[in-house]
């Protein structure tokens, strides 16, 4: 059977933001969750989320392990990149899409399957100190697009599908995994 594998942060993981204690969504609540129940039978889904997780460099295992495991008919989906902004005092786009590019590179030159990679929902400028870390945010997304269409790989931005994000502005609610989960399968079927 094809594979989907859907590779990761926090969100994919399905950190619940109300739990202090790194809590996480059910699986019927999580989007990866909904995915894979609804594409059951079609595909084999691999929910590949981590707390914390940052966009890897390409000499890392699990990432190179991931790209070479696909075959012609698998999709990896990679949605990465709010933590490269969030985790530092100082946010800057930059760096973040320095290391993207390096991965589109190693992805258009060693992945035989599909990728997908998913600018991720803006953070949240719901308080004036996320404000930076909003608009590093949407700035990222659109230099991924750009980055995405130079290598001729399928991309999505999420940024526009106002997802609900909990009071941390960063983490899915409940509706935000539905929504996410809906959105995604809409963008899955046209690729």
């Amino acid at each position: 059977m094809k594979k989907l594998i859907l590779y990761g942060d926090s969100n994919t993981y399905g950190y619940d933001p109300r739990d202090f204690f790194g809590g996480r969504y059910e699986e019927e609540i999580r989007w990866a969750g909904i995915v894979k129940r609804e594409l059951q039978g079609e595909y084999d889904v691999i929910e590949e989320g981590m707390n914390g997780r940052c966009l890897p460099r390409v000499s890392d295992g699990l990432f190179q392990e991931l790209v070479r495991s696909t075959n012609a008919e698998d999709m990896l989906a990679m949605m990465l990149g709010t933590n490269d902004i969030l985790l530092t005092s100082r946010p800057d786009v930059s760096r973040t899409v320095e290391r993207a590019e390096a991965i589109l590179d190693y992805v258009k030159n060693n992945c035989v399957g599909t990728f997908l990679l998913i600018a991720p929902p803006h953070i949240s400028n719901s308080y004036p100190d996320l404000q930076p870390y909003h608009d590093c945010s949407v700035e990222m997304n659109r230099r991924f697009l750009e980055l995405a269409q130079q290598y001729n790989i399928d991309a999505v931005d999420a940024g526009g599908w106002n997802i609900p994000m909990g009071s941390d502005g960063v983490h899915f609610t409940e509706q935000g995994h539905l929504e996410f989960a809906k959105r995604f399968l809409q963008n899955l079927h046209t690729i």
